[in-house]
């Protein structure tokens, strides 16, 4: 109860810090002053106007982009003994909570995109695949779950692993490791979102349970440039520019917190 509580209370402070709830905030602001510093109330409006322009701009999210998807896409499968073992270990990325059509939860988008890679990378190489994810909001059903579902019914593989306990990058570096060393495993390929892929990789490569594993990054989802996003189109605001920018900010702010909470060792 008390980890669901501040869950909730992490996700309402950045919602309100992040666009568009900062840009918000500016405006109301602007508002409050208007009757005493209308130069500055001005200023405020003009700075959550600018802001919210360029963050909806193809320009800055293929800015943002390029510095956070640093780990290159992963050329080729790493060789491994014949008495060695290599798994596929794919991080949650969110459900689609209650939903009508299926009936209950599912995996959402962001896991759905990392599911399709890691199906692909298990089919190519034969490795087992684990997959990640409690339940941060005491659901019924662990995402884990959801993603071993989702595995069988829309890709077809079965015998999935499952990490049942972790909500966040930090606990699938504290629990996927055990899991692997008790299964024989030596070798990882980890898999999550290019733009994730920095988070996720620093925070396994540092922690305690890893040691004796090695991680191999395997990222996917790299943002790309659309025709229709070059020349003066990347000056077009869109709704997709504006939630990839946001995301690529949560990014930044995971690494910060990680900094501040965990300290040097993350």
């Amino acid at each position: 109860m008390i980890a669901q509580m501040m869950i909730e209370t992490i996700r309402l402070i950045e919602s309100w810090l992040m666009p568009p709830g900062g840009i918000l905030l500016l405006m109301v602001l602007a508002l409050l002053l208007a009757g005493w510093l209308r130069r500055f109330a001005w200023f405020l409006v003009l700075v959550a106007t600018v802001m919210l322009y360029l963050l909806s701009t193809p320009w800055l999210n293929y800015r943002l982009a390029t510095a956070l998807e640093v780990v290159p896409p992963l050329s080729e499968v790493p060789l491994i003994d014949e008495d060695e073992l290599a798994a596929i270990v794919v991080l949650g990325g969110g459900r689609y909570t209650a939903a009508p059509e299926f009936g209950g939860d599912v995996v959402g988008r962001s896991t759905l995109e990392r599911l399709r890679y890691g199906a692909w990378l298990h089919k190519k190489t034969g490795f087992p695949l684990l997959v990640t994810g409690g339940t941060p909001l005491d659901e019924e059903v662990p995402e884990s779950q959801l993603m071993a579902d989702s595995l069988w019914q829309d890709f077809g593989v079965s015998d999935v692993w499952q990490e049942r306990q972790s909500v966040n990058t930090w606990e699938h570096a504290q629990f996927v490791p055990p899991i692997l060393k008790q299964k024989g495993v030596r070798l990882m390929l980890l898999v999550t979102h290019a733009s994730h892929m920095p988070r996720s990789l620093r925070v396994f490569q540092q922690s305690p349970e890893v040691e004796g594993l090695t991680v191999v990054a395997a990222p996917t989802k790299f943002t790309t440039r659309s025709v229709i996003d070059q020349g003066l189109g990347q000056w077009r605001p869109s709704s997709g520019s504006l939630k990839g920018n946001v995301s690529f900010l949560h990014e930044w702010g995971g690494m910060i917190w990680y900094q501040i909470r965990y300290g040097d060792g993350v």
